[in-house]
Order: C-alpha cells, then structure tokens, then sequence
C-alpha cells in the first residue's frame, strides 16, 4: 500500500511540475510564432526592383 502511494505522489509532483513549467514557460503568443505568408505581394519598390531583374 505505500509504494502505491509514493507513485501516486511521485506521479502527483511530477504533474504539477511539468503544468508549471508549462504555464511559466511561454514567453510569447502563439500566434507571433509561425503562420502563413500573406498571398499579397509586398509594396516595398525595392523589393519589386531586385524582383524583377531576376
């Protein structure tokens, strides 16, 4: 009956650990992290100079 109980406490600590470090490890929103490039092709007239002597 105790070592059901150290593993339920182990398995316990070991929980809130890691939704610990979870919650405190996000340092930035999800959404700034990857993404879809936007379809529309940028306005930047140098951009559009190098582009276009390829």
């Amino acid at each position: 009956m105790n070592f059901i109980r150290r593993v339920l406490m182990v398995l316990g600590i070991a929980g809130i650990a890691g939704a610990l470090l979870r919650v405190r490890g996000k340092s930035e929103p999800s959404s700034q992290r990857g993404g879809w490039r936007p379809l529309n092709p940028p306005t930047d007239p140098l951009t559009n100079q190098t582009s276009s002597q390829n």
